[in-house]
């Protein structure tokens, strides 16, 4: 496949993601459902954002992101953005330019700690090395929300995320009810090493099909890049000849119906994906993809804004980790999601700073 034909099978894809018409707005959204988790145990709940009269100082938040890179990070950075402006705080985002670059990302991190933010909001490139910057930020009063990714220690004030252990066991879950009972082989595409949300859909998937008749052929980790991803799911298909799935983190999946696709396998190859993108969405309502559980990733990033605020307020919060609900979308119940929950409106275009507007 030629260079100029994926970029235009892409282009098209996110072309038709979403229009703008289908965005709910954002002083209409005053709670969503939730699942809290305290000690393990896990409930349901109905978190309310907080109120723009709640807010006592025009706090200023910094936002830490491994990259932006895909529409995951830019649908994270629309509920971040919007509800800053919603409350009428401020923000600076900074990304990290991708997996491979723990070390940008924790000089952002100091140099956020050194300009006294009053809060961070840390999409984290390592669950482990950002412990002893998140560390030091609360030992400075700044407090550090853990954002979808994960984060280690005992440090971290909240986590605004959505378990991708979860996640992936229930695409894993959906593979081995599609199976029938017969014998599958599966080609994994989790994304990172060492990314504790990759870490976590390895272990998620595995659980999942354990004593099925699902077997993983195998697994292979990479950045999130779409040709990285592309390169190893095209190696993987012209290795294996008896794949009859991919599964993987969304970049995977968007990249996996393109190479079935152009490897004329579809009847043969089936894509799943463990977390959702527009490409992914839009190849589901296509049928070049079955299917994907949702983290309603703009609604995360509304989550981390507001646990950071009632934080800086003083306010007790439910828990100190809580995620939207996850939902599978498949052909049967696509159309049935609000897309500004999961996805950014059409058109959007990234925001790196937000001056605040509270007085």
């Amino acid at each position: 496949m030629k260079i100029i034909d994926i970029a235009t099978t892409i282009a098209l894809v996110v072309g038709a993601a979403l229009s703008t018409s289908a965005a709910r707005a954002a002083n209409s959204l005053d709670s969503f459902p939730v699942e809290l988790v305290n000690d393990g145990k896990k409930a349901d709940y109905d978190w309310k954002l907080i109120k723009p009269s709640e807010i006592t100082k025009p706090w200023k938040i910094c936002v830490l992101f491994p990259h932006l890179k895909d529409s995951y990070w830019l649908a994270a950075d629309y509920g971040i953005a919007d509800e800053i402006h919603r409350t009428g705080v401020a923000m600076t985002l900074y990304e990290a330019g991708g997996y491979t670059n723990l070390s940008t990302q924790l000089r952002q991190m100091d140099n956020c700690i050194a300009q006294k933010f009053d809060a961070i909001i840390l999409g984290a490139i390592s669950a482990d090395g950002v412990g002893p910057l998140v560390k030091k930020a609360v030992e400075n009063g700044i407090p550090v929300i853990d954002f979808v990714n994960g984060v280690n220690g005992a440090d971290v004030s909240a986590h605004a995320l959505v378990s991708f252990y979860d996640l992936a066991v229930t695409t894993g879950k959906y593979i081995v009810d599609q199976s029938k009972g017969q014998p599958l082989k599966v080609a994994f595409f989790p994304g990172p090493q060492g990314a504790g949300w990759s870490d976590d859909a390895v272990r998620g998937l595995n659980d999942a099909i354990k004593g099925s008749k699902v077997e993983l052929a195998v697994t292979r980790r990479g950045d999130t890049g779409l040709n990285v991803q592309l390169d190893m799911i095209n190696n993987a298909l012209q290795t294996y000849d008896n794949l009859n799935w991919i599964v993987g983190v969304d970049i995977a999946a968007q990249a996996a119906a393109v190479a079935v696709r152009n490897a004329n396998l579809s009847d043969k190859v089936h894509v799943a994906a463990f977390d959702i993108i527009p490409p992914v969405y839009e190849d589901i309502v296509a049928g070049a993809t079955k299917a994907s559980p949702t983290d309603f990733t703009s609604l995360q990033g509304r989550l981390a804004v507001d646990m950071a605020l009632r934080l800086l307020e003083g306010q007790k919060l439910p828990a100190n980790r809580a995620g939207p609900k996850p939902a599978m979308v498949t052909s049967d119940s696509v159309k049935g999601f609000t897309m500004t929950d999961m996805f950014a409106p059409a058109g959007y275009k990234v925001e790196f700073s937000v001056e605040a507007t509270k007085k």
